[in-house]
């Protein structure tokens, strides 16, 4: 072989050795622990003492420490909802020389983490860590010895540990001594378990892998420390066990559900139904009670909304305080608009929520157009539309405001759907009764989709009410009559505003289909059909012009988570594992 040849192949060798050593550089994250030595102290109270050396090699990587994960809760066979805990308690967290580190400690799940290591300062190589802790409640009490299994390394480790020994010393000498080793659960024996006086060694001879686990097992005579007392605690429940579905929950989750429900009915039969004395409607062939037609409007839907608005402002109009006028659509893109002209500045005669709209209206001039409200209204909206309800209680058709009766229930029953949701997790967490509190969810949403029909009329709303349904009927079937209203072409016009809030405009212009209403609109109305304007064609208008006043004058402006003998690895307390961060 030439020298060259020679030389290729031994680059070739090498090549080939890092490919093979990087897959294991890359498995054990690139640092190990050289020595994990652990000396355990059983205390005459029967507590023990743990001094854990953990010396690592983090070779080239900066780090920040490592940290420690040991188990203090598990699961007790003699309870299903209970749980076995060790109270650990850190003594001190120094490096080899005795210097005192930083660490900080917490709860993750059934681990107790150190946290070690100064989160503003790094370290690499070869590093020292000196654990001090104690805990309570590892040993383990038998008829005739007290025994402490206790897992040194844990199986948790992210690195592989090449060399881990223990001590274990008590006040006497054990009784019996064992060790085990490998992936949790295994029976093979440790390298090496030797007893001494008061105590016992115990060695691995090879390395420990990444979910291995290195377990010691040692027992004393009867009396030689208290008699070992689990310590006992009722364990959590997880969400999904906050639902127990045995027939008494799910009985009581029904009969609250339901029970519930009829709750809400009951209340809406003895508080939300009108008080009528008859329903029969019979036709009405002008407004009941000389009532304006948002008052109206409101009785029948118990509503103020800004259909109500939109007819009051044509009716406004109609009476001779305002005139309407149509801007025809500029350009291709462009919009109608229309023009609002003040014709009466004397307001006496309207009612409060007449004189609020007119004034918001006309707030900044005698002349405005509707698309200048936009953004601007809203506020006299609100105002007009709380003063419609108070109107309909000072005429005594509401005992209370019904928007505020409405809103109440609806209050109440967003209160119970929270309230439900804290009674679900408190019964869930404390008893696993979840499903009574799910189930009271049912009628508080109940409520809630009951409030809008909550509000009840008096005597006289109800009244009120069945007259208005028969003028409503009298407008939609006025088609009919058609001739009747050849001589009446005023009736229209005053009309007009009803059929917007009862929504017949349409068949209310059906009645007048054919005649020429361009004298009786005039006065306060002027479109672009007037040439041979009729009565669709104003309906068309009226139309649009109702469907950009409720758009424009209700728009905002925009707002600026068992023993271990004859066991196996891993069976034990302690354990855990940790890593590096």
């Amino acid at each position: 072989m030439t020298q060259a040849a020679r030389a290729a192949a031994v680059i070739a060798l090498v090549a080939l050795s890092a490919l093979l050593a990087a897959p294991a550089d890359a498995q054990d994250g690139g640092w190990v622990v050289n020595a994990f030595d652990s000396q355990i102290e059983i205390q005459r109270d029967g507590r023990i003492a743990v001094t854990e050396s953990i010396d690592v090699d983090f070779r080239g990587l900066e780090k920040h420490g490592i940290f420690r994960d040991i188990p203090v809760k598990y699961d007790w066979p003699l309870g299903k909802r209970q749980i076995r805990v060790y109270q650990l308690q850190v003594l001190a967290i120094t490096d080899g020389s005795g210097k005192a580190l930083k660490y900080e400690t917490s709860s993750n799940g059934a681990l107790y983490e150190m946290k070690i290591g100064d989160p503003d300062r790094t370290v690499t190589g070869r590093q020292q860590y000196r654990i001090r802790y104690v805990v309570n409640g590892a040993l383990n009490g038998f008829s005739d010895h007290d025994e402490l299994s206790w897992n040194i390394t844990g199986s948790e480790w992210e690195v592989p540990i090449t060399r881990a020994s223990a001590t274990v010393t008590a006040p006497a000498n054990f009784s019996q001594i064992a060790c085990y080793a490998g992936p949790v659960g295994s029976s093979d024996r440790c390298s090496s378990a030797t007893a001494v006086t008061n105590g016992a060694t115990f060695s691995m001879s090879r390395p420990i892998s990444p979910g291995d686990d290195f377990t010691v097992v040692v027992a004393l005579r009867k009396g030689v420390v208290p008699d070992p007392v689990p310590l006992i605690q009722d364990r959590p429940r997880e969400f999904e066990e906050f639902f127990d579905l045995t027939p008494a929950w799910l009985a009581l989750a029904a009969f609250v559900a339901v029970g519930g429900l009829v709750l809400v009915l009951w209340r809406w039969y003895t508080a939300g139904r009108d008080d009528r004395e008859h329903e029969t409607i019979v036709p009405e062939y002008e407004p009941p009670e000389k009532a304006r037609p948002a008052q109206l409007g409101l009785i029948v839907d118990e509503r103020a909304d800004t259909l109500d608005v939109t007819a009051t402002i044509v009716d406004l109009a109609v009476r001779g305080y305002l005139t309407i006028t149509e801007i025809p659509k500029e350009g291709l893109f462009g919009s109608r608009d229309w023009l609002l002209t003040r014709k009466k500045t004397e307001t006496g005669q309207l009612e409060p929520y007449e004189r609020v709209i007119i004034d918001g209206l006309f707030a900044t001039g005698d002349d405005v157009t509707l698309s200048s409200l936009k953004r601007h209204f809203y506020t006299s909206l609100a105002k007009a539309q709380s003063e419609l309800y108070a109107d309909s209680v000072k005429r005594g058709w509401f005992p209370i405001d019904p928007a505020r009766t409405r809103g109440t229930y609806a209050l109440i029953g967003v209160a119970f759907v929270v309230l439900a949701g804290a009674l679900t997790a408190g019964l869930g967490y404390l008893f696993g009764g979840g499903m009574v509190g799910l189930a009271s969810v049912v009628p508080a949403l109940g409520l809630i989709a009951m409030s809008p029909v909550m509000p009840a009329k008096t005597r006289a709303g109800a009244t009120l009410e069945r007259r208005a349904l028969g003028f409503k009927n009298y407008m939609e079937v006025a088609e009919k009559d058609r001739q009747a209203f050849a001589e009446k072409e005023h009736i229209f016009a005053d009309y007009l505003p009803y059929a917007i809030v009862f929504r017949c405009v349409d068949q209310w212009a059906k009645a007048f289909q054919g005649i020429d209403l361009k004298e009786a609109t005039s006065g306060w109305y002027t479109g672009s059909t007037l040439q041979g304007f009729t009565a669709a064609n104003l309906s068309s208008d009226l139309s649009s012009f109702s469907s950009s006043v409720s758009s424009t004058i209700a728009s905002t402006p925009g707002g600026s988570g068992s023993s271990g003998f004859g066991g196996g690895s891993g069976g034990g307390g302690g354990g855990g594992g940790g890593g590096s961060w």
